[in-house]
């Protein structure tokens, strides 16, 4: 099977309808399209639209958009805040809210399959359609469709036939239970247990049609029991592989942050340097918050604070005015003065009304007499005087600042504290003066570093709390899956009393045991053929390397390197180019193993790969690599030299733009005189 066509309509960095015409080469002998562009230009774009067609929104691909974190499929197709989405933004911003992507595959026959995978993400609708029109069949849609799609090309597959070069490195250690099974699908070596787990279901189903009812129920349920525990312990398990990803990212990140450091500083003290200014900080923020107290104390009653004495006598004199009989009788008399308009000018009047001149003589002599009982006696000689409610409350306030109060202390206590961090704050400035004697631009770049390193070491933090929470967890779940494990089978026992069932049981085992046996011939044979066609490709790649002089595959088709004296190497000896390297054999000898003939898309196909290797890559992998290989290098990794070692191969090519980041365009080389890579 291999590509004939595909068409992107509004995919990611594609705006608008654009074709790729991948007809294979009439000779037959040319096997390679070069599909060239800068980065950001749009060959991811590219890579993804393919992921797309075949498995729709994969794990594989909401991982990709940001690492450590987990993206929704909704939210992938749509977008947030961090991803914009699948669908192109000019496209967007002209509300054109349909994207697809087409392609016309040719099978083993020669026959046209068109597949058609699109999207209309009006009214926040994330879901496909996806219809493929194949020989000899109905119009297939939905899950029928899918599902024709994953006999053509597992999901399973896609990591091995779609891939970024740059970030296949893992597969270099292939130790993952994740990894390890999708080889063994690969290998068509699952089947077997594919196999075993439907003749497993069948003698579960025997063993509780062999039970009473009370037994049956009893279980269903701890079958229940165990499914859920199952469950959970996947979800654990991937949980921690996320975070320890991003603690091994983090710890590598802490490492070049310190190495960093001590080149600006030129000495082994960091942590010193880093400890001290932590302190100081603290400090800083203890005399700032010292400093803003007193402040505070100044615009309020820092005065009254510090003068215990005047407030005493203040006090007093507030008192005297609260408590004096004279100042109680004066108030009563100025309140009856206050009263006289209204009893003259106010309703109701008697039957004859003074005249206006009368009132007012009246309310004059009344007043005069009132001010002959006023009280002033020595008050008047006072240096002020207020009146009983006021002055009560003034006597209160004055109180909380006597001098038995010690009402200045608290001032002390700051002030003394503010001092103090003042002159501590000057011994540690006079330890940092090997780093205050760089330059401001290496001050500057310490700073950040110095920033840098706590966040990351805060991050790290938390995650290393989270990783023993989930280990924790995973114990527990562990205990709890022995328990419920011994249940079924003291429930399972029980079939043994029956003995139809005991015949079927037996056969069923015979059966399980000769699975066994099946699968493990099977998987020698293929771990044989593999390891060997994995060593004869990395040497025929790596044929420079001095460090790896074998790789063995164990029965768990976990690998191991090994040096010339037999020493197992560890993979941090091994550089990243390397690793890429190693998995790009061990890509090749598992498609030999397979004998599937599948199209191959590669991203930065040549990464971080020297120019020796590059070469073997050039003239020994990619010619061998598949039937159809589609390749999707940067300008500077195929320039003229490199291009002329895959000519021979090379059948179709195609440059692209993207002037504004958001409109890639396509155009296909007919010479290599009309190639501008400016």
């Amino acid at each position: 099977m291999i590509f004939k066509t595909i068409t992107l309509n509004n995919l990611f960095s594609y705006y608008g309808t654009h074709d790729f015409d991948l007809s294979p080469n009439p000779d037959g002998h040319r096997n390679i399209v070069i599909i060239m562009g800068r980065n950001g230009l749009g060959k991811t774009s590219f890579l993804n639209s393919v992921k797309l067609l075949f498995g729709g929104v994969t794990k594989d691909l909401t991982a990709s958009v940001q690492r450590g974190s987990v993206t929704q499929p909704k939210s992938f197709v749509l977008g947030h805040k961090d991803w914009w989405g699948i669908l192109n933004q000019k496209a967007r911003a002209e509300k054109n809210m349909q994207c697809s992507i087409k392609a016309v595959l040719l099978d083993s026959s020669n026959q046209e399959i068109h597949i058609s995978r699109c999207w209309d993400l009006s009214n926040d609708n994330y879901y496909d359609q996806l219809e493929i029109q194949a020989p000899r069949k109905p119009l297939l849609k939905g899950d029928t469709a899918q599902q024709y799609l994953s006999e053509l090309l597992p999901l399973d597959y896609i990591p091995f036939f779609f891939f970024d070069a740059e970030e296949i490195g893992y597969l270099a250690e292939a130790n993952r239970n994740q990894t390890i099974e999708k080889m063994e699908l690969l290998l068509n070596i699952r089947p077997a247990d594919n196999i075993k787990t439907v003749v497993r279901e069948l003698r579960r189903e025997y063993q509780k049609d062999a039970m009473d009812a009370q037994a049956r129920e009893a279980h269903t349920k701890a079958e229940h029991r165990l499914e859920e525990l199952h469950l959970h312990l996947e979800t654990l398990q991937q949980a921690q592989e996320e975070i320890d990803a991003d603690i091994e990212a983090q710890e590598d990140a802490l490492n070049d942050t310190r190495r960093k450091m001590r080149n600006l500083t030129g000495t082994g003290s960091i942590e010193k340097n880093a400890r001290l200014e932590e302190n100081k900080r603290q400090l800083e923020k203890q005399q700032a918050e010292a400093l803003s107290d007193i402040s505070t104390a100044f615009e309020h009653d820092a005065f009254l604070r510090l003068n215990a004495d005047l407030a005493l006598q203040a006090m007093h004199v507030a008192e005297t005015c609260a408590f004096s009989k004279g100042n109680e009788m004066s108030e009563l008399i100025h309140s009856l003065k206050d009263e006289l308009t209204e009893i003259f000018n106010k309703p109701p009047y008697p039957n004859t009304r003074l005249t206006t001149a009368q009132a007012n003589f009246y309310q004059e002599r009344i007043a005069k007499l009132i001010d002959a009982r006023d009280i002033s006696n020595d008050e008047e000689q006072a240096l002020f005087v207020l009146d009983t409610g006021r002055a009560r409350k003034l006597a209160n306030f004055f109180a909380a600042y006597q001098p038995e109060q010690n009402p200045a202390n608290e001032l002390f206590h700051r002030l003394n504290n503010a001092i103090a961090a003042s002159q501590e704050i000057v011994d540690i400035d006079d330890e940092l003066q090997t780093v205050s004697q760089l330059s401001d631009e290496n001050k500057v770049d310490l700073k950040k570093l110095e920033y840098d390193e706590e966040a990351i070491q805060n991050h790290l933090l938390n995650q290393r709390v989270e990783s023993e929470r989930l280990k924790q967890e995973q114990h527990i779940t562990g205990r709890e899956l022995t328990k419920a494990e011994s249940a079924i089978n003291i429930s399972q026992a029980q079939v043994k009393n029956a003995l139809k069932a005991r015949d079927r049981l037996t056969l069923l085992d015979n059966m399980l045991a000769l699975l066994d046996a099946y699968k493990q011939k099977i998987k020698a044979r293929k771990r044989n053929s593999v390891e060997q066609a994995f060593n004869r490709h990395l040497h025929e790649l790596l044929d420079s390397n001095q460090l790896i002089a074998e790789v063995k595959i164990n029965d768990s088709f976990a690998l191991s390197y090994h040096g010339k004296s037999g020493e197992i190497i560890p993979m941090s000896s091994l550089s990243a180019g390397m690793k890429q390297l190693c998995a790009t054999a061990l890509l090749w000898a598992l498609k030999e193993a397979a004998d599937r003939q599948l199209p191959v898309v590669i991203d930065t196909p040549l990464g971080r790969i020297d120019k020796r290797h590059q070469d073997n890559l050039l003239e020994k992998y990619y010619p061998n690599a598949g039937s159809q290989v589609i390749l999707l290098p940067t300008d500077s990794e195929l320039d003229e030299r490199k291009r002329e070692l895959l000519a021979p191969y090379i059948y179709r090519e195609y440059l692209l733009h993207n002037i504004d980041g958001n409109s890639t365009t396509v155009e296909p080389i007919t010479s290599r005189q009309e190639v501008n890579h400016g």
